[in-house]
């Protein structure tokens, strides 16, 4: 038995991702677990089919086992998201690769650079590069060029590369014995509204879907009348969101704002003047967006809002694997793990109503 894991959002599942598993198989995997973000992303929006969909759809193209990531790390910066999804894999104990798709396809790389941005020398320099305005990913790329050299520092560059960093990292801290493989990335880049050929990127395909356009050619066979039977989505849905987003907000203090994740450097006083002077969920984001602050980041801020989720609830690591769904080969990989999982298994609610 030799064990995969995916870190995934699967937003929608389509032909890069259905690669990205059968890589995995073709490096020897027998049995592959998927780590994937519930119903909101990293981005801090509603994923664009609910999870129970997105679970069918990997299931249908070469998952076994479908995890919960939980929400405070699946809509959460790059190096949250990353460990937690690390540690689940690391959790169930019979995970033995933890596979990933790069822009450079090189892990022993993309593990030279997880070690530089951890390097004491690299952390001062980039305080120092923060310290003059430059955005986080900049300051950390400039800081490792010019301790590291070019070489490491082209990782941090690319987007899939820069998240392959992150997991090294967490796999790093956590002691683990997972090895990284990097799958190079085919097709599309990443956020790239471009296609080629049968590939397109998940966001591509989200604006495809916004705009009543079809998307089965960038589909696996087996997802495309999945996604037919499901209620379409339209880039409404926020919108449905939006008098409720205003009116929590709104009703908040300054330092009840203070109190959500990711606020620092007086950030809940721009979100609290944005708030009070916008008139809408877009106009607001836009008030407070700058170089420093992007947009990901405020929207995941307004998501923490609206569900009430503030930095003192956020455990320091996961507390439990949910599992979505599974296969034959899924209930093997759980048979397997009984003995070794270092988490509690939440298949039934009963389970979760147990802890």
């Amino acid at each position: 038995m030799k064990t995969s894991a995916v870190i995934c959002e699967f937003n929608p599942f389509h032909n890069g991702h259905a690669y990205l598993l059968q890589e995995a198989r073709k490096r020897g995997a027998t049995h592959i677990i998927t780590i994937m973000s519930g119903n909101f992303t990293q981005r801090g929006e509603p994923a664009i089919f609910d999870k129970y969909t997105r679970t069918r759809a990997a299931l249908m193209c070469g998952a076994d086992l479908v995890a919960e990531l939980p929400l405070t790390y699946a809509a959460a910066y790059a190096e949250r998201f990353a460990y937690g999804g690390v540690y689940l894999a690391k959790a169930f104990g019979c995970t033995n690769e933890l596979v990933f798709g790069s822009e450079s396809g090189d892990a022993d790389a993309i593990i030279k650079a997880a070690k530089a941005v951890s390097d004491s020398a690299v952390r001062k320099l980039m305080k120092y590069e923060l310290s003059g305005g430059m955005t986080f990913a900049a300051a950390r790329e400039k800081a490792v060029f010019d301790i590291c050299g070019n070489e490491i520092s082209d990782i941090l560059g690319s987007p899939n590369d820069i998240l392959g960093v992150e997991y090294c990292k967490a796999l790093l801290s956590l002691n683990s014995a997972i090895r990284p493989v990097a799958v190079k990335r085919i097709g599309a880049e990443h956020d790239s509204h471009d296609t080629k050929d049968e590939f397109a990127s998940a966001s591509a395909l989200r604006g495809m879907l916004y705009n009543n356009k079809s998307i089965s050619h960038y589909l696996p066979d087996a997802a495309k009348g999945l996604y037919d039977a499901s209620v379409l989505p339209d880039e409404s849905r926020i919108k449905r969101l939006e008098a409720a987003f205003l009116y929590r907000l709104r009703s908040m203090s300054k330092e009840e704002i203070a109190l959500l994740p990711e606020i620092s450097e007086g950030l809940e006083n721009r979100i609290f003047s944005a708030v009070h002077n916008g008139v809408s969920y877009d106009g607001i984001l836009s008030s407070v967006k700058t170089k420093r602050y992007t947009m990901s980041r405020i929207r995941r801020i307004m998501l923490y809002a609206l569900l009430g989720i503030e930095k003192r609830s956020l455990s320091p690591s996961p507390q439990y694997i949910r599992v979505l769904g599974m296969n034959e080969r899924g209930k093997e990989i759980i048979r397997a793990s009984e003995k070794t999982a270092a988490l509690p298994f939440i298949v039934r609610y009963s389970d979760a109503a147990a802890l």
